[in-house]
């Protein structure tokens, strides 16, 4: 989890630097507004993962529900980044 912090907050907070992967920046209007937004949602990783070990430790039985969540929460959160990263795009 610290990780995925320190990963979320260094892109929230790269400003104009080119963090992302797969963003074409030559297209991209203002970087620092898209890494603001994809920081912030990059965010609810470490969030959910913080939650699921909580709710893990007071009931072992379901971790592996709530690991399995997770990863699907990370696949939706990697779709929701590429997807929304494309309205940060000037219109040439």
């Amino acid at each position: 989890m610290p990780l995925l912090l320190a990963v979320a907050l260094g892109v929230r907070f790269a400003g104009s630097s080119r963090p992302l992967n797969n963003v074409d920046y030559a297209r991209v209007q203002d970087p620092a507004a898209l890494h603001r937004w994809a920081g912030n949602r990059l965010l609810l990783l470490p969030a959910g993962f913080l939650l699921s070990g909580v709710a893990s430790l007071q009931k072992p039985g379901i971790s592996p529900v709530l690991f399995g969540l997770m990863l699907v929460a990370s696949l939706c959160i990697a779709v929701w980044l590429a997807l929304g990263a494309e309205r940060f795009n000037s219109a040439t």
